[in-house]
């Protein structure tokens, strides 16, 4: 897809729609992810109205993820064990046409974690959520995926598939100075995945809620540590006249 081709945005009723059907059906997001980022990762998909499990263990990852809604990768803190378990839940994901998204963390600093990430993306249909440097590290192994749809997050997100392309300019700088809060947005993009059909939408429109509630909770806050707390709480609080007031902005 051309680096230039226009993107468009969604509205404020077709966001809404989304996050209601998460409220609705409470789709479970098999996590597994950077150790670092657990906590907060599943308190926002708490507060996303979706219900996080975090299952690590090589013998069990497979079975927590065929009863989920969609499954979650995020290789920031790597180990020999979740090195194991990858691929059981790639099997999953690919037997069960379960939705999973792909957070390449730190890819280009490491052989084995762009191993990992090439073994990964031989999966068709997945979503790959990374910021801009871990993307271009990866452009060569994206080009030739199956079906994959790129969410190249920053101070403007870009979501990109075969179908459509989206950008997404919500946010606050405060939500790169609390750790964890980048993994937690691939596990929001999971659990919209759970209930949209059009991984481009569901990416859209989980970074567009995230990122209204993180300029909500900026505004709240005093500083990096209250702006953690007000941000859970202002993406519990998201309504629809809330997207449409932000996203009319």
């Amino acid at each position: 897809m051309s680096a230039v081709m226009a993107m468009d945005r969604l509205d404020a009723a077709r966001v809404a729609s989304v996050l209601a059907r998460v409220v609705e059906n409470r789709p479970r997001v098999q996590c597994l992810t950077n150790t670092v980022a657990q906590n907060i990762t599943a308190n926002m998909l708490l507060a996303f109205g979706a219900i996080p499990s975090m299952a690590i263990h090589v013998d069990e990852v497979a079975a927590m993820a065929e009863g989920a809604g969609a499954i979650l990768i995020n290789i920031g803190t790597i180990n020999a064990e979740s090195e194991l378990a990858i691929p059981k839940l790639l099997e999953v994901a690919r037997e069960r046409g379960k939705p999973l998204v792909f957070d390449p963390v730190f890819v280009e600093l490491s052989p084995l974690r762009q191993h990992i990430a090439r073994e990964v993306l031989r999966l068709p249909n997945l979503v790959v959520r990374g910021n801009a440097t871990e993307m271009t590290a990866l452009a060569f192994d994206l080009a030739s995926a199956e079906g994959v749809t790129r969410v190249t997050t920053g101070k403007v997100d870009r979501i990109e598939s075969g179908a459509a392309s989206f950008s997404v300019a919500h946010g606050h700088p405060l939500m790169t100075k609390v750790t964890g809060v980048g993994c937690a947005a691939g596990a929001l993009i999971a659990a919209c995945c759970a209930v949209e059909k059009d991984p481009a939408i569901a990416a859209a429109a989980a970074l567009t809620a995230y990122g209204i509630a993180g300029e909500i909770a900026a505004e709240r806050s005093r500083g990096p540590g209250s702006f953690a707390v007000e941000l859970v709480d202002a993406l519990a609080g998201i309504d629809e006249a809330t997207l449409a007031q932000r996203m009319a902005g």
